[in-house]
């Protein structure tokens, strides 16, 4: 299982391990603890949390957006269970 985060510093979506602690930001070179950024998005490998990550950046960069409001963060959790459940 991964999840999907962001770099506190720069912004960007990543994914960790969800037994991971700490994620060195690819981009700006941050190190941060995993616990302490929020988690959009608990997804089963590391394929799907590319996958959604490059979704996310591209809806947020359409809408003009720099972050996802807590009802779309929701409203992806529930889509995303809602493909898994039909994949069963």
């Amino acid at each position: 299982m991964y999840v999907v985060i962001r770099c506190p510093g720069c912004r960007t979506f990543t994914y960790v391990d969800r037994f991971q602690r700490w994620k060195l930001c690819p981009i700006c070179g941050q190190a941060y603890e995993v616990a302490r950024v929020p988690a959009y998005l608990e997804v089963g490998d590391h394929v799907e949390a590319e996958h959604i990550i490059r979704q996310l950046q591209q809806y947020l960069q359409k809408m003009k957006r720099k972050d996802l409001t807590p009802d779309e963060i929701e409203d992806l959790r529930r889509q995303y269970a809602l493909l898994v459940k039909k994949k069963v």
